[in-house]
């Protein structure tokens, strides 16, 4: 007499799983134009953001005052 493991019960949900999410996955990977031009506008303004922040750490304190002074000005 040979004793079977009993099969999991979330294997053929996990399969199915898999055969739907995966085809939708690969299928969804691509960008309409005006999602391209938005990631794109989106990924220079956090280099300009990243710049920016930077220039601020290396400023000396009083000087980054000043500059925040003026952008409030023409607010």
């Amino acid at each position: 007499m040979t004793i079977q493991p009993a099969p999991l019960p979330l294997a053929p949900i996990a399969v199915l799983v898999l055969g739907v999410l995966l085809p939708l996955t690969l299928g969804a990977c691509s960008r309409s134009p005006k999602e391209q031009l938005a990631f794109q506008h989106a990924e220079e303004q956090y280099q300009i953001n990243q710049r920016n922040a930077e220039l601020a750490r290396s400023r000396p304190e009083g000087e980054s005052s000043r500059m925040d002074e003026r952008s409030r000005e023409r607010d």
